[in-house]
């Protein structure tokens, strides 16, 4: 017993005292929604999760739309990089579980050298060349006393698994970009198509108005009036058309193609069903968020790293082991007198560099502190982005029942102004403005439509996209 004391003493002694000035730990924030997003758990909201499919997209019914995501998802740089990346952290935990091992070194030299007569060796060694060979196999050991390098293979874990979300992160924002830009371009597409019969409608107001002063019928005003309606739907047609370009070399580049290669792609469809919302959120579904669970793995890689720093202030002993064979004849180099060894206990003792290893702590809860602020910014814009998702489509849902009674009306005031030009009551020209009335309320229409799915895409993509089918890990 009186041996080992002298041993502990040592190991005691060697320890490097833990800095006092480190800033305390920010916390993880965790928002409360549940208030917020309650009447998405309410049935009489018409909610139905049994609707929705495996993946959130098809829900849409489009098999146009399916298959410009399917490419999305195969031939994008992002996801591809984001792959690449996933392999790269599969590696380090490799790496760091392989150093968690005996480590092996084998070494072999061949070495011509001549002493000097005047050195340290006299003759007749002195003045002598030799050709010694040397073949060695070191091997060491690390006896993880403090858990360092049970933590680095911790930490290399959590930041596999927080490449692993991050490529579903890639995943899921892509898609919902490709839906956004289907319905985007496609709401585009319609109202260009709308606004081309409402420029006919117009232009025949234009001709019945120019007759009528052409025959002194009228003042020039109805005519200035008519043709700033023609410059009007002019503008917009050009305008629109721009858009249907933009939005067609967007999606082109999403799908991983150039814009060459962009006039191949089929025109979207805007008769997609409208997808049931979920009738009920999990409690912990902003954890479910990949790009949010990508960031709190990487929280607690920072912790594992910042354990492991800790564990460097403490004593810590590494056994090595050398066999190998020498010699200065290299014929006898396999004989059993050419045979050398050595083995025994290296002992680390911190004590002496406290400064650097306070900085690297230091450093290591830097990170920390870097991550967990990242964690709490994103997964308080996952909250806002979800809120402000079911805000609007509770608003769109308002205005497009709005937008269809405004549409009754006008097809009906239509529909007076026709049986009243019939029997001579209404001239042609009123027929024409409520008609062009009737297709001004379309293309407003066609634009709440377009907004109410690409509300829908906004928040499936808030919810975690496919996060949200999945079931809690029990």
């Amino acid at each position: 017993m009186k041996r080992l004391l002298p041993g502990v003493f040592l190991l005691v002694a060697g320890c490097a005292e833990l800095p006092h000035d480190l800033p305390a730990r920010p916390a993880l924030k965790a928002p409360e929604t549940a208030a917020t997003l309650s009447a998405l758990s309410n049935p009489s909201a018409g909610t139905d999760s049994s609707l929705l499919q495996e993946h959130w997209w098809t829900s849409f019914g489009l098999a146009s739309l399916d298959q410009l995501i399917d490419t999305a998802l195969r031939d994008a740089p992002d996801l591809a990089a984001a792959q690449a990346r996933l392999r790269v952290a599969d590696q380090s935990v490799r790496l760091a579980r392989l150093d968690a091992q005996v480590h092996y070194e084998t070494n072999a030299s061949v070495t011509r050298e001549h002493l000097s007569k005047n050195g340290l060796f006299p003759p007749p060694i002195g003045g002598s060349t030799f050709t010694q060979t040397d073949i060695t196999e070191n091997l060491s050991y690390t006896l993880d006393w403090w858990g360092k390098n049970r933590a680095l293979i911790q930490a290399a874990g959590n930041e596999r698994q927080a490449a692993r979300d991050e490529a579903e992160a890639v995943r899921q924002t892509l898609a919902a970009a490709v839906a956004d830009t289907y319905f985007a371009w496609a709401d585009v597409e319609a109202r260009l198509a709308a606004a081309g019969a409402l420029t006919q409608s117009h232009r025949k107001a234009h001709a019945l108005v120019k007759a009528r002063f052409d025959l002194g019928l009228d003042s020039a005003q109805p005519l200035i009036d008519a043709r700033k309606e023609l410059d009007l739907d002019e503008d917009r047609t050009r305008s629109l058309d721009y858009l249907a370009r933009a939005l067609r070399y967007r999606m082109s580049a999403l799908v991983g193609s150039d814009p060459d290669h962009a006039a191949s792609l089929p025109t979207p469809e805007l008769g997609a069903r409208l997808p049931a919302l979920p009738a009920r959120l999990p409690i912990d579904w902003l954890a479910r968020r990949p790009d949010v669970a990508a960031l709190r793995s990487q929280v607690e890689a920072a912790s594992d790293r910042s354990a492991a720093a800790k564990a460097d202030f403490y004593p810590n002993l590494d056994l090595r082991m050398m066999i190998g064979l020498e010699t200065l004849d290299l014929s006898k180099l396999f004989q059993a007198n050419s045979l050398s060894a050595s083995i025994g206990p290296a002992l680390h003792l911190p004590i002496f560099n406290r400064q650097t290893l306070s900085a690297k702590l230091g450093m290591r809860e830097a990170d920390y502190a870097a991550s967990v602020a990242a964690y709490n910014r994103t997964i308080l814009e996952a909250a806002r982005q979800a809120a402000d998702a079911y805000a609007l489509i509770t608003s769109l849902e308002h205005r497009s029942q709005a937008q269809q009674q405004a549409l009754q009306e006008t097809e009906q005031t239509r529909s007076l102004a026709e049986q009243r030009q019939q029997i001579g009551l209404a001239s042609p020209l009123d027929a024409l403005e409520a008609n062009s009335a009737v297709l001004t309320q379309r293309m407003n229409e066609i634009e709440i439509q377009a907004a109410r799915l690409r509300a829908r895409v906004a928040l499936f993509k808030a919810l975690g996209g496919d996060a949200i089918h999945k079931d809690p890990a029990p």
